[in-house]
């Protein structure tokens, strides 16, 4: 009996500590994630860096290969190909950029086109879009009624029908109507 007193006092017992990740058995800890995911992107850069290298290299042995046969007027051609698509996209970006810049500085008032007409096209979208010119309409600054709440007469006069209101702030409130 004593041995099974000694046994039951040696063990013990850890707290239970409760935690706040679901427990699911395909739970994977953040951490463990996180790492899988930037492994996975900088796989992704790696194999588009050397497709590109070999893309690179295939183009070069091309080229050598229709050297040594001695076509050159097919490499020009190749060439000025490459220089037409490069130079219609340039000419496709230029056109977007003066016609975003454009759209943006008719956003902008007038005498504030001349300033900001200058900036890239990067930081005009910003300040426009710190700036957002909008319509501020005009409030009335005269002194505010004091009618406690009501927006008419009818209101007012419903409340003193139904007893909300005595005959003294009934009448002190058509008052402040009549003025206004």
């Amino acid at each position: 009996m004593e041995t099974e007193n000694n046994l039951v006092q040696d063990v013990k017992e850890e707290p239970i500590v409760e935690s706040n990740e679901e427990k699911t058995p395909d739970a994977v800890p953040y951490s463990r994630f996180k790492g899988l995911v930037d492994e996975k992107n900088t796989y992704k850069t790696e194999l588009h860096s050397l497709k590109e290298q070999i893309a690179k290299k295939e183009e070069d042995a091309k080229l050598k290969e229709l050297e040594s046969k001695g076509e050159y007027d097919k490499i020009i051609s190749d060439m000025n190909q490459k220089l037409e698509k490069a130079e219609s996209k340039a000419t496709a970006w230029d056109d977007y950029q003066v016609g975003r810049k454009n759209a943006l500085l008719e956003k902008l008032p007038e005498d504030e086109r001349a300033i900001y007409g200058e900036l890239p096209l990067d930081k005009l979208e910003a300040h426009v879009d710190k700036v957002k010119t909008t319509n501020i309409p005009l409030v009335d600054n005269s002194a505010p009624a004091n009618t406690e709440g009501y927006k008419s007469k009818e209101d007012l006069a419903m409340d003193f029908n139904t007893g909300k209101i005595n005959m003294d702030t009934y009448k002190r409130l058509m008052n402040v109507f009549r003025k206004n």
